[in-house]
């Protein structure tokens, strides 16, 4: 989980790229939906995982999507993906 949680604390840095690739970004949000659209320290490492990503493209596609608003950071520090199948 130490690699998301890296992601999660310097995602809204500007030393990270928001350019990542739609099929990126696909990979991740699949992966978030497939964890009941949330990411938390339990389950970070498996959905790092199931998303198929290096830790390099993980923080871009974090970055953009946070960036797009396609996912929130809560007070609890988990991560939440905004999208309206997770309603």
């Amino acid at each position: 989980m130490k690699h998301v949680a890296f992601v999660i604390v310097f995602l809204a840095s500007p030393v990270f790229a928001q350019d990542a690739d739609e099929a990126s970004v696909a990979a991740m949000t699949a992966a978030i939906l497939d964890a009941d659209c949330l990411v938390t320290v339990e389950n970070g490492d498996a959905v790092l995982q199931a998303s198929g990503l290096t830790e390099e493209e993980t923080m871009s596609v974090i970055a953009t999507m946070y960036a797009a608003g396609s996912v929130a950071l809560e007070a609890d520090g988990t991560m939440k993906l905004i999208d309206e199948a997770c309603e």
